[in-house]
């Protein structure tokens, strides 16, 4: 009887966690490398990482898809907090954002603020790559503009409606500007003629964690291991072991 159980404990599927979380983590890596900390410690759970924009991500929590949400959205977030029940909605790390372009028309940007560098590049008519997908990042940079949330237009402006990675490599081929969240900067390749414009303020971009009100335990005791010490101590770790530095920077709680 005690090797019956046996065999049906050793052979029982770990619970399974829907993680949705935006692009710039899951493509980086970040965000798989963070789920492989936690099951490292915790056998009888399976984290998938699903990647998309936050606006989608928010929109998977609210039809229950994914249970635990990372998104990088402020405002998209408020409304999703103002209509559901989550369970935990904290900021859990932050990065920055960072304005590159092609080298010779960043430097005339550098030393200006956001906005100031923002209302040159419509004014000039320099070229802009967006987003366009309903992102952080997308979200952000619309904010930036001399009159923001305004539908721009122009030859100068593209919207690519796809991940940062393409947004990026979009920019560096026509030679134009882009908001890229750093973590995806510093992480992609082949982009030999983008380089970052030294502004005075760049935006901060914080990061939030949700756990949807029909979350599993596993789903809530994930979140909890993430805004925990020892889930922030996983954060510095695969910051160092992705970037050399800390990119995602974690939240200081007392």
């Amino acid at each position: 009887m005690a090797l019956i159980f046996g065999l049906v404990a050793c052979g029982s599927s770990p619970d399974r966690v829907i993680v949705g979380a935006g692009t710039t983590l899951v493509d980086t890596g970040f965000m798989e490398a963070v789920a492989g900390q936690y099951e490292a410690t915790h056998p009888g759970v399976q984290l998938s990482i699903l990647g998309d924009s936050s606006a989608q991500i928010l929109n998977l929590g609210k039809s229950g898809a994914a249970e635990v949400l990372i998104t990088h959205a402020p405002e998209q977030e408020a409304v999703f907090l103002a209509d559901e029940h989550p369970r935990i909605s904290k900021v859990v790390f932050s990065s920055e954002f960072v304005l590159v372009g092609p080298p010779l028309l960043a430097e005339t940007l550098n030393g200006l603020t956001t906005t100031e560098a923002f209302a040159q590049i419509a004014d000039r008519g320099f070229g802009f790559v967006s987003r366009g997908d309903g992102s952080g990042t997308h979200e952000t940079e619309l904010n930036q503009w001399p009159r923001p949330g305004e539908a721009l237009e122009g030859d100068w402006y593209i919207s690519t409606g796809q991940g940062m990675g393409l947004t990026l490599q979009v920019a560096d081929q026509r030679g134009a500007f882009t908001l890229s969240e750093v973590g995806a900067f510093l992480g992609a390749e082949n982009l030999g003629h983008l380089v970052r414009v030294d502004l005075v303020d760049p935006p901060t971009n914080p990061y939030r964690v949700t756990v949807i009100e029909s979350a599993s335990p596993a789903g809530l005791d994930f979140a909890e291991w993430l805004l925990g010490s020892d889930g922030q101590a996983a954060v510095r770790r695969v910051n160092e072991e992705l970037f050399g530095a800390v990119v995602y920077q974690p939240v200081v709680r007392g």
